[in-house]
């Protein structure tokens, strides 16, 4: 099923399942936020990022609809609380007349639920202390599947520093296990 979405290009990117806090700045993404707060579907949030390979978005976003949203006390900015349903691919692209993009986007595959086992117990042990220390963070989720090891993986792709061309190899896969793998091996190289 190809859906046509309203899409918003940020550095930080929210997963299937997750919340985040993004954003809007005056401009173009406040023309995505009016035209997505009057969908049913939401709008996307694609990865962005000028420095990697001169590319300024990447073609696996999520789709994601508004739950919450605030005015920055810092600069007046529009700060949106969006909640991710599911992720696709860009088929094409085109832009109207007040700078929206819109994305002709194709559903992937969505990860199935896999019980983490004993030896992956790592990453929900130490989402659990970023839980801890970050209690924005926390509170973001109010139903956490530890248990889970889709949902660890895709908790700790939203949140580490990887370079969004790597996410999206990651993203690419058919479950989470590449993504179990390559975190096993940043937080086992850490000790």
């Amino acid at each position: 099923m190809t859906n046509l979405l309203p899409l918003l290009f940020q550095k930080r990117h929210v997963l299937p399942t997750g919340r985040m806090p993004i954003r809007i700045a005056p401009g173009p993404q406040t023309e995505v936020f009016k035209v997505a707060v009057t969908s049913e579907d939401g709008f996307g949030v694609c990865m962005f990022d000028r420095s990697e390979h001169n590319h300024q978005f990447f073609h696996i976003g999520t789709r994601v609809t508004v739950e919450d949203f605030d005015t920055s006390k810092k600069d007046g900015a529009l700060i949106v609380t969006v909640y991710g349903h599911e992720s696709f691919r860009i088929k094409s692209l085109e832009q109207n007349e007040n700078g929206v993009f819109f994305g002709e986007c194709q559903a992937l595959p969505q990860w199935s639920e896999m019980k983490a086992r004993n030896n992956q117990q790592l990453l929900a042990d130490k989402l659990q202390i970023m839980f801890d220390k970050y209690p924005e963070l926390d509170n973001l989720h109010r139903t956490k599947e530890f248990h889970n090891l889709s949902w660890l993986c895709q908790r700790w792709l939203e949140i580490l520093p990887v370079p969004a061309s790597e996410k999206q190899l990651l993203l690419n896969t058919p479950n989470c296990l590449d993504t179990c793998d390559y975190l096993m091996s940043m937080m086992l190289e850490s000790h």
